[in-house]
């Protein structure tokens, strides 16, 4: 197979090696269980019961759940139709002004974080029913505790932590998302904004917090039109690892210092004219960093082709 094939065919092999191996994670969690039930006294705990009770099982199994659900289905699809490409599938730029644009990004996100924490505000208000609710409650609820957890291992609990919340999710969904999902629905869609937007839209559902929706759906576009500018994955890899970072050691002080679940949640700026300030300064880097430049090097390609 060649990259010339249908998009369509691309996301289906892509979709369906994702799909492959959920019903892998599965069988594997099944046999898990299995073991752990053999092992012990013949009770049938739940996988979040077993997970909370050890750390060590928790890192494996986000290891593996990362690996296959998010990069298998990339390498495949990389290997199918991009076998000759692969250096401009994976755009895995590193020149030093890909680091520089990381630092851009960076620097936007952490501008619109008061726009983000008041669409957090919004968020919470609506009503998504009981399902939804006990689902982010429970998702809440599981970060709490294993990060309370890594609280009690001390500075390798941390570690662990950042690893798995953080270094992770990182690479692995921005390949999956970004690299996979976003470039191939581009192609497809033949409009790389409607790519950006859609894959902003499951990329934020797949984590099933729909009380945190509004800000892993503004977040994806970040992360959406970064890769679309930059044409490069350091800088969607940095600026997603430093948003999870930052939260993961936040959440790890704070409960080391005695704060409750509901005092973390709460947003730390919500005044209309920082909001509105931080907001339009993110705006103006974005541009002056991503949008400005991308039209220069499009003026001078088109000035050195006529």
């Amino acid at each position: 197979m060649e990259k010339n094939a249908h998009p369509f065919k691309q996301l289906l092999v892509l979709v369906g090696s994702h799909l492959g191996m959920l019903v892998a994670l599965v069988l594997i969690i099944v046999v898990v269980m299995v073991a752990m039930v053999a092992g012990g006294n013949g009770d049938a705990p739940s996988m979040l019961s077993i997970l909370d009770g050890n750390m060590g099982l928790l890192m494996a199994m986000t290891f593996v759940q990362d690996i296959l659900l998010f990069v298998v289905p990339v390498l495949i699809v990389a290997r199918c139709f991009y076998r000759d490409n692969k250096r401009e599938f994976y755009r895995y730029d590193l020149s030093r002004s890909k680091w520089l644009l990381a630092l851009a990004g960076v620097a936007t996100y952490a501008l619109l974080t008061p726009f983000v924490d008041w669409l957090g505000v919004w968020n919470n208000q609506w009503d998504f029913g009981q399902m939804f609710s006990l689902m982010s409650e429970e998702y809440s609820q599981m970060i709490y505790n294993v990060v309370g957890k890594a609280v009690n291992a001390g500075f390798i609990g941390l570690l662990l932590m950042v690893l798995a919340m953080a270094v992770l999710p990182a690479i692995c969904e921005e390949l999956f998302f970004r690299v996979g999902l976003q470039q191939l629905l581009g192609k497809w869609f033949r409009n790389d904004h409607a790519a950006v937007v859609v894959t902003a839209l499951i990329f934020s559902f797949v984590h099933l917090d729909m009380e945190g929706f509004l800000v892993r759906f503004v977040m994806g576009l970040v992360l959406g039109y970064v890769f679309l500018y930059s044409r490069s994955l350091v800088p969607n890899v940095m600026l997603h690892f430093v948003n999870n970072a930052v939260a993961t050691v936040s959440m790890y002080f704070a409960l080391r210092s005695g704060k409750s679940l509901a005092e973390l949640e709460q947003p730390w700026m919500l005044h209309w004219l920082p909001t509105t300030i931080c907001t339009i300064a993110a705006l103006v880097v974005f541009w002056y960093c991503f949008l400005r430049k991308t039209n220069t090097i499009q003026q001078q390609s088109n000035a050195l082709d006529s």
